[in-house]
Formats: structure tokens, C-alpha cells, sequence
């Protein structure tokens, strides 16, 4: 039997974001495959995650109190080498020794960091002790590890390109959705989150992330020209902070009756809340996977994406894309979605078509087949 031990602090966390998702629904696969897992952090995990997990399919080892970089690059392969696992995973961009007894993997969702952040960080900030060690931290996972996986090919052009990291040493495994997004949502499920939420008309829906590139004022405005009778628009995620700004931007564009800022949902509510919305609609400029559209997908939303970065080639024929270098692509859309039945109940279609191509199951047969290539050959 195969041993895999994965760097999991994240799950220390009891908040489900993508990284996190990422790791979770892989153990499960990977279990049922009959690898052996072992979980390594130096805080202890959160139950809500590891309730998620089959029984029995894991081992937790927690470290003594220590400092990160002593954990990371001293303890890590000791612990790798006294339990003698084959391989040593580490699911979210950073997080692997310099040395190691085992063949290591890094998950490299993106480039973003280089790619799109850079450029906003001061030069001052750049320089700061803990902006450095980051910097390190990211460049130790990425240079030490013998193979990187990555979510898309875009996010595997953008590490070969800005990382100078060979494009033989990466492999592409698509994201998918939980497996909660592909059962049937029931009428009541769908009563009770529009009476939760007070959702009484229909809607247009976007969850996420509200900061600068997730890019929420373009689609704000391209819903206000677009001027839907009748027709509410609904964010669900952001922070507090962010509210105030939408709230004014919307109040200036005069839709504020119309603009439903839910903040932070429960997990639990997203499928209906997919399944409720006329479409999903993200306009983001730089994504690594986007994997909001496969929930979307999953449960036969009609989706409408920015056609930028790695979202088209997710997408697929699983629905339509707009530009963002004005908003007439996107206010046609939200138009033709709102008042052509047969166009929306087409894009559902497209949607469950293509939503079948995104499962963990694959996923996690395509890692073990790294594991089992690097295996043989370190």
C-alpha cells in the first residue's frame, strides 16, 4: 500500500476556502483508492474537516510547539522518514523542506502573486522581513519540489513563464465541485433559502471573493445597463469593509432596491442558491481555475464568465463568455438570459453537460498516477 503524506496545517482553519476544499475532497478520493494517508501540521486540525473524511482513512501527527521554519524544514522529513511514506504532498503553494527522504509534490494552484499582485505591493513592503520570508517560503516548494501539479493550462503557461519552471515538470489535474453540488436540490430546499435570504424576485448571482480582481463593480454596473424589470442582483461572500462601496455604487446607479449583499453564506446554501439564480455570472481578471464555475455547472445554473485568463478554457461549452474592456457583452447577455427562455434553459443544458467532466474521482486517479511516476524513477 502507497503511504502519501500531505502537509495539511491549513486545515488547522475551520474555514472551508479553496485551498482547503482542494485538500479535503483529494484525501477523500485518494482513501478510496487505497492509499494511506498521513496528515502533518503543528496545530491541531479542525474537526469539521476531518469529519469529512472517511474513518479510518487517515493518520493525524501533530508537532510539538516549535517555530514554522524549524517545523517546516527539520520536523516535516524527519516525521516523513519515521513513517516511511513514498511521498510527501503539499496541497497549497508552499510548505516543503529543502530536503527530504521521500519524492515531493506541490500543488501550484497559480501565479497570481507574481503575476497580478506584484505590481501593488510598495517597494518598502517588498523589503520587510516577513515579505521576504514569504518570498523564500514559496521559492523552497517550488525549486525542491520533483513535480508540481497545477489546475488548468493557463495557470501552467503563467508558473513555466513567470516561475521559469519547466513545463515537464508540471502537470495539469482539473478542480471540481463537492459532491453536494451535484444532487437534486428539492423544491422546499429552494423555498427555504429564498425565505432566508429574502429573495423574492428572481436574480442574478455571483459568490466569491469581492476584492480587486474579482472585478464586482464591472458586473454592478453591466447589471444597471443592462435594466432588468423586475430583476434583483445578488453577491453573496466580500468582507464587511468592502460593503459600504457597493452599497454606494450602487446607490449612485440608482439599483440599490435591487442589489442584495448577502455577505458570507453557509456551504450548505449554495446549491440552492445556484439552482434559484437565473445565472452566475463571474467577472473576475485573473483566476487560476475559477471553481465557482464548476459549482455552477453542477447543479445546471447557466453560467456567463469574463473571457480572460484561465475562465474559458473551464468553462468549455459549458456556457457563454463576454468581454471586459467595456460592458455591452455582458448587458446583452444578462438581457437575452432574462427575457429568452429557451436561451437560459440551453445554458442549464450546456451546463450539466459540462459539469461531468469535473470530478474528484478523476482527480484523484490522475494524482496517484504522479505519485506512482515519481515513485518508480526516485
Amino acid at each position: 500500500m502507497m503511504k502519501v503524506a500531505f502537509n495539511a496545517r491549513l486545515l488547522s482553519s475551520p474555514t472551508l476556502r479553496g485551498w482547503n476544499r482542494y485538500t479535503i475532497n483529494l484525501l477523500t478520493e485518494l482513501s478510496s483508492l487505497g492509499i494511506e494517508l498521513f496528515l502533518y501540521s503543528d496545530q491541531p486540525l479542525h474537526e469539521t474537516h476531518l469529519a469529512k473524511l472517511p474513518k479510518d482513512s487517515y493518520q493525524v501527527r501533530i508537532a510539538p510547539s516549535m517555530r514554522y521554519i524549524y517545523w517546516e524544514q527539520n520536523w516535516l522529513p524527519k516525521q516523513c522518514e519515521k513513517d516511511r511514506v513514498d511521498i510527501l504532498h503539499c496541497p497549497m503553494n508552499f510548505g516543503l523542506p529543502w530536503s527530504s527522504p521521500c519524492p515531493r509534490i506541490l500543488t501550484l494552484h497559480d501565479a497570481i502573486d507574481q503575476v497580478y499582485y506584484s505590481q501593488d505591493i510598495p517597494w518598502y513592503q517588498q523589503l520587510s522581513l516577513d515579505h521576504m520570508q514569504t518570498k523564500i517560503y514559496h521559492w523552497v516548494a517550488r525549486t525542491r519540489a520533483e513535480h508540481i501539479i497545477t489546475v488548468s493550462n493557463y495557470s501552467k503557461l503563467d508558473i513555466s513563464r513567470f516561475l521559469h519552471i519547466p513545463e515537464d515538470k508540471i502537470t495539469v489535474i482539473y478542480e471540481a465541485a463537492d459532491a453536494s453540488f451535484h444532487k437534486q436540490v428539492t423544491q422546499e430546499q429552494r423555498l427555504l433559502i429564498r425565505s432566508k435570504y429574502c429573495l423574492n424576485r428572481p436574480y442574478i448571482f455571483y459568490v466569491g471573493g469581492w476584492d480587486k480582481r474579482k472585478n464586482i463593480p464591472f458586473l454592478v454596473k453591466a447589471f444597471a445597463e443592462a435594466n432588468l424589470d423586475g430583476v434583483d442582483l445578488v453577491l453573496a461572500g466580500g468582507k464587511d469593509e468592502q460593503r459600504n462601496l457597493l452599497m454606494q455604487l450602487g446607490e449612485s446607479l440608482e439599483i440599490l432596491e435591487h442589489l442584495h449583499l448577502l455577505g458570507w453564506v453557509d456551504d450548505a446554501d449554495l446549491p440552492a442558491l445556484y439552482t434559484e439564480a437565473l445565472c452566475f455570472v463571474y467577472p473576475s481578471e485573473y483566476e487560476g481555475f475559477g471553481l465557482q464555475l464548476c459549482e455552477a455547472m453542477a447543479v445546471g445554473c447557466p453560467v456567463l464568465a469574463a473571457r480572460a485568463t484561465c475562465l474559458p478554457e473551464v468553462l468549455g461549452g459549458g456556457g457563454e463568455t463576454f468581454a471586459l474592456d467595456d460592458y455591452s457583452d455582458l448587458t446583452k447577455l444578462l438581457i437575452q438570459v432574462w427575457t429568452d427562455i429557451k436561451f437560459r434553459e440551453n445554458l442549464s443544458d450546456r451546463a450539466q453537460l459540462k459539469s461531468q467532466f469535473y470530478l474528484w474521482s478523476n482527480n484523484a486517479v490522475a494524482t496517484q498516477n504522479v505519485y506512482l511516476s515519481l515513485k518508480s524513477s526516485f
